[in-house]
């Protein structure tokens, strides 16, 4: 439950990122939200200690 939770908070924050960049950089701002779910999932990956795992 709790990685849902995590999973929603962040996709709410690149929501928010994205829709804050919007006005100054149209369509481009998706790149922004992109970026911000991949810090995320870096972040998450680095507190997890799965550095290196395959698939």
């Amino acid at each position: 439950m709790t990685t849902a939770l995590d999973v929603a908070g962040l996709l709410l924050v690149a929501a928010g990122a994205g829709a804050a960049a919007f006005p100054v950089m149209e369509w481009a701002a998706l790149a922004v939200s992109g970026a911000v779910v991949l810090a995320g999932s870096w972040l998450a990956s680095r507190q997890t200690g799965r550095k290196g795992r395959g698939v």
